[in-house]
């Protein structure tokens, strides 16, 4: 995944599929190319509940003091970036 690439050990990415079956993850993060990162099965969606995450491609960062930002459907390099430098 690019953009842990790009951003190395500064920022840790971890995927958080849900709401589906435990076995259809595999194919999901195979299919996204995501498979380089680390992923928290979520069957029942309590994360996601957690963090206010209503859909597919949302982004929820985490600041290293706990607050976080919820975005969804913007670009990933480019919001990780501007978190970073901010």
């Amino acid at each position: 995944m690019e953009v842990q690439e790009q951003f190395g050990e500064d920022i840790t990415i971890i995927g958080v599929p849900s709401l589906a079956s435990a076995d259809s993850y595999p194919d999901f993060i195979n299919g996204t190319g995501t498979d380089i990162i680390e992923h928290i099965p979520d069957e029942e969606g309590v994360i996601w509940e957690r963090f206010g995450v209503t859909r597919q491609r949302t982004y929820v960062y985490i600041n290293d003091d706990g607050t976080t930002t919820l975005t969804g459907y913007g670009s990933l390099p480019s919001d990780v970036s501007a978190l970073i430098a901010s």
